[in-house]
């Protein structure tokens, strides 16, 4: 079943932007990647798009809550390490795993007290199980 979509796309991946050409391939060369060096690119309506250069602007932590004192989970192998430097986290890789982590022994509250002096704050709290999760934003700064 076809769902046809009212209006232009909210999203643009570099992947699927549009390349004029009408034999379904590709485009590549060096104006495709020039267009990925840029770390703002503007939507309709003033929404800002931030490539990976310009930091991530996203951050996920979470806590068992039997362990409200701590330890935190603070990122993923993908986190900025400038952060995760600042918050004084260790990347750990648990035995089984193929991906790394970074814990902090501080418990939630302190990490978000941190977290907001470096500009993020909460968008949404939630309990997942016996985890609570918080998701962060941090501001695009031009």
């Amino acid at each position: 079943m076809r769902r046809d979509v009212i209006g232009p796309s909210r999203w643009e991946f570099p992947h699927s932007a549009p390349s004029g050409r009408t034999d379904g391939r590709s485009a590549s060369g060096a104006g495709a990647v020039a267009s990925l060096k840029r770390p703002f690119e503007s939507f309709p309506g003033g929404v800002k798009e931030r490539n990976q250069e310009a930091g991530m602007p996203y951050l996920l932590i979470s806590t068992q809550i039997r362990l409200e004192s701590g330890p935190t989970n603070v990122g993923d192998e993908f986190s900025d390490p400038e952060v995760m430097n600042y918050l004084g986290a260790r990347k750990t890789t648990m035995l089984g795993n193929n991906f790394s982590e970074y814990h902090v022994d501080d418990p939630p509250r302190v990490v978000l007290d941190k977290l907001e002096k470096l500009g993020f704050r909460v968008l949404a709290m939630t309990g997942v199980g016996q985890t609570l999760v918080w998701c962060l934003h941090k501001e695009l700064v031009e």
